[in-house]
């Protein structure tokens, strides 16, 4: 296939889906990877898409992900999906047993996950959530472990670039993380690297992960991506799901669980 032909199938490919692999571009043009990363770069240049690790994902996503972020506040962010985000922390709450050692990162996803942690006792969270610590704060029995960083207020959050070691001493039985975009084949993912990276930390301090999304992250994608879906123990998200993206993680291997914002059901 000539190379113009090739492009323009990938940009195709991004406009449906959002996020294409070089391994799986590479067997769909059969051709090398190499090859394939040329294209991405060159595409990139002309501002098409933006390269992320191992593949690529829209220009227009990004842009439109990244100006939607700036331009609402945290407190906007807390007022979309409201029943589909309660349904989802109560649903994933019952994950969570008395004396629990967890973490659980920012977001407003993982704000409504510590209110629905309120009748549990003696737990022990790890957050770089500031609405997440003051939450547990009210509830008066969980002790909270603040993670170091910069304060982003857009955010809400405690956010740095974690250096060697500098979790190592952090150890819990389940993380439970909150992300800007999910997709089967492109991951979970970050708007910022420093996000990304702090994120793959509270991974690897983890024995499992659960994600916490409602299923317009589905159509939403970040850059920096944290993990492929290889390192997630089970998905939390609404009955909103499409049917291809469920049938994809399914296939996976990853357990899916459904909330339902009416019952509160799987």
């Amino acid at each position: 296939m000539l190379k113009a032909a090739r492009h323009k199938e990938i940009i195709a490919l991004l406009q449906t889906g959002g996020v294409v692999e070089v391994s799986t571009l590479a067997d769909k043009f059969q051709t090398s990877p190499i090859t394939i990363r040329r294209d991405l770069i060159e595409l990139h240049e002309r501002g098409l898409v933006e390269r992320t690790h191992g593949g690529a994902v829209s220009g227009e996503v990004i842009a439109e992900g990244w100006a939607r972020y700036e331009s609402i506040s945290y407190a906007e962010r807390e007022r979309e999906n409201v029943r589909e985000k309660k349904a989802i922390a109560e649903l994933a709450a019952q994950l969570v047993s008395d004396g629990d050692c967890i973490l659980v990162n920012a977001g407003t996803t993982s704000r409504n996950f510590a209110e629905a942690l309120r009748g549990h006792h003696n737990l022990h969270v790890v957050t770089n959530g500031l609405t997440v610590a003051v939450e547990l704060a009210r509830s008066q029995n969980a002790s909270v472990y603040f993670l170091p960083g910069t304060i982003d207020f857009k955010k809400m959050a405690s956010v740095c670039r974690p250096g060697p070691g500098m979790f190592d001493d952090i150890t819990v039985r389940a993380a439970f993380l909150g992300v800007n975009g999910i997709s089967p084949t492109g991951g979970i993912s970050m708007l910022s690297q420093e996000e990304a990276a702090m994120n793959r930390a509270f991974i690897d301090a983890a024995q499992s992960v659960t994600v916490l999304v409602d299923s317009s992250k589905f159509h939403s994608q970040g850059v920096f991506r944290i993990a492929k879906l290889d390192r997630v123990t089970r998905i939390f998200t609404d009955s909103a799901i499409g049917d291809e993206s469920r049938r994809a993680i399914e296939a996976l291997g990853v357990e899916l669980l459904i909330a339902s914002p009416d019952d509160g059901s799987t």
